[in-house]
């Protein structure tokens, strides 16, 4: 049994490290999460629960949350624990939030979880906390966290894939349920955006163990099922899937973000980093961030990405220097974070193998992608639509000379070859 033990010491130790990463060849760290629980951001008319909502506040985080991002801090403490310093320092960590209540509180919760005060930084011996300073963008600016309202360009793109016929069929079938949800919600219910934050509404007070109304877990005719969730959690999936639908929504929904996390990791790898011991990047953002994030990575599962889920990027270099790249994604706090790989890469995807990669999903110059096409200036539809008019313009031309040949050749025989025959000698 006594040379058990060194084995047995051994292997926890192994695990141990496999839990919490290899901390020894990491250069950089950054870090993408979603806020904590909140409460709902629209709330029905007929909701029994209203004036409870409207006096917490819509869209607020919740004392759940704030519990929730205070553990993801821990939880990354203990990860990189070997990494990251034990004391916040300007120079080591920064941190961005989008410019949005709970987006703002969750960063501050989790840093204070993550960067507890020690030592000097302990100025009250009764408070396990300290100020940590979060940036921040205006909304309409903010095209890295808040890509659906600071780039004109992504809502167009969306408004085109909305428009297409596969999409234009879904509405139209679900056309019965957003006037049954218009009817006991009490506002109206027009499309696949608004019947998703009922869905969130729903979900939120499910969550909380309270009784939905009778008409939420009814089931509906036409689908045979129930409404919530059975009917509402599909739809709520596609409105997430459609984030990233198509090249150019990739591009200009996470690809800003992703030009951003790259571009540290160029100058970590390059040596230009500034300052250059900086260990973190941290962003603290929305549900929709993460899965525009994931879905320009080419990685997204397809599930709503849950409440303070997070994408971890890490830097690491080998013994014989060389640069990798690793990703990461925790959406379930009972499990260690999955390892995501990249298509066409293997899990320690190599830096410029991570670099060429996602290139062509990356934003270059966020203003000038993300702006509106100047007045006149045709969109991608009305482009596509313009090129098969042209074309259909093109083929009646052509039938025409075609007819007119016909008819030449029909009355003077060979004399219509022998014109062409001159014009194309």
């Amino acid at each position: 049994m006594g040379h058990l033990w060194p084995l047995l010491l051994s292997a926890s130790l192994w695990l141990s490290v496999c839990a919490a990463g290899d901390n020894s060849t990491l250069q950089l760290v950054q870090v993408l999460f979603r806020h904590g629980a909140r409460t709902p951001v629209v709330v029905c008319p007929t909701d029994p629960h209203r004036d409870l909502w409207l006096d917490e506040g819509l869209g607020q985080l919740t004392n759940q949350g704030k519990q929730m991002q205070f553990e993801l801090g821990q939880f990354l403490r203990t990860r990189y624990g070997g990494f990251l310093s034990e004391k916040y320092h300007e120079n080591y960590t920064l941190v961005r939030a989008s410019d949005v209540d709970r987006t703002l509180m969750s960063a501050e919760v989790n840093l204070a979880g993550l960067y507890p005060p020690k030592g000097r930084d302990v100025w009250n011996p009764d408070l396990a906390w300290q100020p940590i300073p979060v940036h921040t963008e205006p909304i309409t600016s903010d095209r890295l966290l808040n890509f659906m309202a600071a780039c004109p360009r992504y809502a167009i793109e969306l408004k085109r894939v909305l428009n297409t016929t596969p999409l234009r069929l879904v509405e139209k079938q679900n056309q019965p349920l957003y006037e049954y949800l218009s009817q006991h919600c009490g506002a109206p219910v027009r499309d696949l955006e608004q019947a998703m934050l009922l869905f969130d509404l729903l979900l939120i007070e499910d969550a909380r163990n309270w009784t939905l109304p009778a008409w939420a877990t009814a089931r509906l005719a036409p689908y045979n099922a129930t409404v919530y969730p059975d009917v509402l959690k599909p739809l709520n999936e596609l409105a997430f899937d459609l984030l990233s639908y198509d090249a150019a929504l990739r591009r200009l929904g996470g690809g800003a973000l992703l030009a951003d996390i790259t571009e540290h990791l160029s100058q970590k790898v390059s040596g230009t980093l500034s300052p250059p011991n900086r260990e973190l990047f941290m962003y603290s953002g929305h549900d929709s961030d993460v899965a525009a994030l994931l879905g320009a990575l080419g990685v997204y599962n397809g599930i709503a990405p849950p409440l303070a889920s997070c994408v971890i990027v890490e830097l690491h270099r080998d013994a014989s220097g060389a640069f990798f790249v690793e990703l990461f994604y925790r959406n379930d706090t009972a499990v260690e974070p999955y390892q995501l790989r990249l298509p066409n890469c293997t899990g320690r995807c190599p830096w410029v193998a991570f670099r060429d990669l996602t290139a062509p999903v990356r934003v270059q110059d966020g203003a000038a992608e993300c702006a509106p096409p100047p007045s006149g200036t045709p969109t991608a539809q009305e482009v596509t639509i313009i090129a098969l008019a042209v074309s259909l313009t093109l083929l009646l031309v052509l039938c025409a000379i075609g007819l007119f040949i016909y008819c030449r050749r029909s009355r003077n025989g060979a004399l219509a070859y022998s014109h062409f025959g001159e014009i194309n000698g």
